[in-house]
């Protein structure tokens, strides 16, 4: 395949760090990038996340360092991640004979806007990509980045990278956008947790767009919203892929699906009123932060994702339930139901909830297995060694 302009639109490729849980993964996605540009025959976009792990790493050790860092310094590490990926996978296919250009977020012709630990994704520029294609047909990407008016890296919030693969396909006429992950597509719910969840072929851009309003780690949200302006399907795929997992879920036209979402990875917080949560959550989606709200008959609360940074002052007036653990049930119809939970019988409660939506015939009972954790790069502190309990004071010499 020679360079210059194509034929057909290239094909989007994204890879969640899941598939870099180790470094032979960066070998796995070269080699499956190879063979779909031969296959192909048209240019290829890949884009890449940081390898399992890392991004958390980095945020704790920024954590160490200072409790509000100013936001460009927080973007310039935090999307260090992915440009390691970016090198690592341009390495590979250069291991593997496939000329691949590895870029930065300048060469994404993605727009941000807002604090660059958080911009607000405003623009995709084909030009910036199809001047690149030009040169050679295989770019890889960084995930979850792109520049401000000024030229400066700016971060498009946790996990999306999604979001960068749906807007530069929707920039490029592409049609369609594979998002490979770990899991076997859109599921109605996490299979990590309830082994019973189902992977959907086809769900419409509402159904996974509710599903990730309501806090499921599916496709994000944004991602969803240019895919369907765009009318790109989103084809979410496990990889490595085989044939007895299934061929995925396509995102577009289709139906919508109840499922089941437990906010395992958020915290809870009890206000004294609604008055004063709406305020809270307010502040927060002014600053790119979603909550779930809810009432109770024990109270009013917000669950807010973990370990965010910036929201901590405008959580003030409420109180931290560490021991509690939301349980969303989303029904097809759009309307959604909270219930709490002790933390210790979240994984009991999700599935006790799918069995309501998704009963199982009597002979096949869906097994009871301990959930499994999210697994970590052994490689994800590349950047950086363990961070130190506190950093010790200057003492003049």
């Amino acid at each position: 395949m020679s360079a210059g302009r194509w034929d057909r639109p290239p094909l989007v490729l994204k890879f969640g760090g899941s598939a870099f849980a180790d470094l032979a993964g960066y070998t796995r996605v070269a080699r499956y990038t190879a063979r779909r540009v031969a296959e192909e025959e048209r240019p290829v976009v890949v884009v890449v996340s940081a390898m399992s792990g890392t991004t958390g790493r980095l945020q704790q050790t920024l954590d160490v360092v200072a409790a509000d860092p100013p936001p460009p310094a927080a973007a310039m590490l935090l999307t260090s991640g992915e440009t390691v990926s970016v090198a690592l996978l341009a390495a590979a296919l250069d291991a593997g004979g496939v000329r691949a250009l590895a870029l930065s977020a300048a060469g994404t012709g993605l727009l941000g806007e807002g604090p660059a630990d958080r911009a607000r994704l405003v623009r995709a520029d084909p030009e910036v990509l199809r001047s690149r294609l030009d040169d050679c047909p295989v770019l890889v990407v960084p995930g979850g980045q792109a520049v401000d008016a000024a030229g400066g890296t700016v971060m498009l919030g946790r996990n999306s990278s999604d979001l960068s693969a749906a807007a530069m396909a929707a920039a490029l006429g592409a049609g369609a956008c594979v998002l490979f992950s770990d899991v076997p597509g859109v599921c109605t719910a996490d299979p990590h947790l309830v082994p019973a969840a189902r992977p959907l072929p086809r769900i419409s851009y509402e159904g996974v767009r509710r599903m990730s309003r309501h806090g499921a780690k599916v496709v994000h949200e944004s991602a969803v919203d240019w895919a369907e302006r765009a009318d790109v399907r989103l084809h979410c795929r496990p990889f490595p892929w085989t044939a007895a997992g299934g061929d995925g879920t396509v995102v577009g036209e289709g139906p919508e699906a109840a499922a089941v979402v437990a906010h395992k990875n958020s915290d809870v917080w009890r206000f004294r009123s609604v008055r004063e949560r709406r305020a809270a959550a307010r502040a927060l989606a002014a600053e790119g932060l979603r909550g779930t709200e809810f009432d109770s008959a024990s109270g009013t609360y917000l669950v807010v994702p973990a370990g965010v940074r910036g929201a901590a002052h405008h959580l003030a007036a409420a109180r931290r339930h560490d021991d509690l653990c939301l349980i969303t049930t989303v029904r097809a119809d759009g309307r959604a139901e909270h219930v709490l939970v002790s933390r210790a019988d979240a994984d009991a409660e999700a599935r006790r909830c799918h069995a309501r939506l998704y009963p199982d015939p009597p002979s096949t009972p869906a097994p009871a297995a301990p959930s499994r954790p999210k697994p970590r790069s052994p490689h994800s502190d590349v950047l950086l060694v363990p961070p130190p309990a506190s950093v010790p004071a200057d003492d003049g010499r």
